[in-house]
């Protein structure tokens, strides 16, 4: 703030008057923590869709028999199971990546920092890799996708079987 006396004043501890974050590091971590929240969410609900997709084929469809004599529902349940076995080789390898990326980072702590310097200000992967990345936006799309998808099938099936 400026007064007619002098000069403006700066916010106490760095913060800009009129912000939320106190630094473009703060908000950046605001949106990093975001991201993992959101892409969490995305995994916990698509696993509780497909559960729930089952179950309502089941109830819709009635049995086996039910749910084999409609084409809606045999690939509602395909799409789910594809859903789901999907996040579960996702999940396997990219444990396995990060387990590797945790060794490499253990095994030559200054190589390490050395990328972290690198990589500071670019618009890189690091400190994850650029496969790890595209493997995470594949099963994000691939999991909601096909969820929602098993969903779409199964309200079809629902109404055809009603007319």
């Amino acid at each position: 703030m400026s007064s007619p006396s002098g000069p403006a004043i700066p916010p106490p501890s760095g913060r800009q008057k009129n912000t939320l974050y106190a630094s473009p590091d703060e908000a950046l971590k605001k949106v990093s923590s975001e991201f993992e929240y959101w892409t969490g969410k995305l995994t916990e609900t698509s696993l509780q869709m497909c559960y729930a997709l089952i179950a309502a084929n089941w109830l819709v469809f009635g049995s086996v028999n039910g749910i084999l004599a409609s084409e809606w529902a045999k690939f509602s349940l395909l799409s789910v199971m594809i859903a789901l076995a999907v996040s579960v080789v996702g999940a396997w390898i990219l444990s396995e990546a990060l387990r590797q990326r945790v060794e490499y980072g253990e095994c030559d702590s200054v190589r390490w920092a050395k990328e972290f310097n690198a990589a500071a200000g670019q618009r890189v992967a690091w400190p994850f890799t650029d496969d790890m990345e595209t493997i995470g936006r594949w099963m994000r799309w691939i999991k909601a996708g096909l969820t929602l998808l098993g969903g779409v099938l199964l309200i079809m099936g629902a109404i055809l079987k009603a007319v």
